[in-house]
C-alpha cells in the first residue's frame, strides 16, 4: 500500500509539474498517466491483500507478478510518445516491443504460478523468482545506501526516493519470505 500511494503522489506530482510548466510538452504529460494507472492498481492489490480480498498465499505472489508484467506494458505504452521525441522513433519502438515481450513473459510466468498444476516448469519458475526478489532486495539496499552515501540536500523529492526503496525492500523480503512458505512451495512443486 505504502508503495502504491507514494508512487501515485509522485506520479501526480509529475503529473502537475508536466501541466504547470511554461511550455507544456503533452508527450510528457501523456508519459505520467502510465505511473499513475500501476500506482492505482498497486494500492488497490495491497488495500485488497490487507482487507482478506487475496486470502491464498499463492494467489497474492501471482497477483504481485501479474501487477510487474502489466506495469512493464502499460508504462512503456503510455512512454511510447515521449520516447520517440526525445530518443527517435527507432528506438523508441524497439523499446515498447521489449517492454511487451517482458511484460508477456511475466505474465505468463504470474498464470503459471497458481494455474494448479504442479509440474517442472513451476519449480523453475520458483528458482528464477527467488532469484529476481533476491537481486532486487540487494539493489534496494544499494539504492539506500547510495542516498545517504551521496550527500544530497534532504528534500521531500528525497523523502520519496528513500521510501520507495525501503518499501519495494521490504516487498521483495516478503516475497521471497512468501516463496519459501510451505503452501506456497507445495503449490509450486518444490
Amino acid at each position: 500500500m505504502v508503495l502504491g500511494a507514494i508512487n501515485l503522489i509522485v506520479g501526480l506530482v509529475a503529473l502537475v509539474t508536466a501541466l504547470t510548466a511554461g511550455d507544456i510538452v503533452v508527450s510528457a504529460v501523456v508519459a505520467c498517466i502510465g505511473p499513475i494507472i500501476m500506482a492505482a492498481l498497486y494500492l488497490r492489490f495491497g488495500i485488497s491483500v490487507k482487507n482478506g480480498g487475496v486470502p491464498k498465499k499463492i494467489d497474492i505472489l501471482a497477483y504481485f507478478v501479474r501487477l510487474a508484467g502489466l506495469s512493464e506494458i502499460i508504462i512503456a505504452v503510455f512512454n511510447l510518445w515521449n520516447a520517440i521525441e526525445t530518443e527517435g522513433a527507432l528506438a523508441a519502438i524497439v523499446a515498447l516491443a521489449v517492454s511487451i515481450i517482458i511484460g508477456l513473459i511475466i505474465l505468463f510466468i504470474a498464470g503459471r504460478i497458481n494455474d494448479g498444476k504442479q509440474d517442472t516448469g513451476d519449480k523453475i519458475i520458483w528458482i528464477i523468482l527467488v532469484v529476481l526478489f533476491a537481486i532486487s532486495a540487494v539493489l534496494d539496499i544499494l539504492a539506500i545506501i547510495g542516498i545517504f552515501t551521496a550527500g544530497v540536500a534532504f528534500d521531500w523529492t528525497l523523502l520519496s526516493t528513500v521510501i520507495l526503496p525501503i518499501a519495494s525492500f521490504i516487498i521483495d523480503v516478503f516475497m521471497l519470505l512468501l516463496l519459501f512458505d510451505s503452501d506456497v512451495k507445495r503449490e509450486m512443486n518444490m
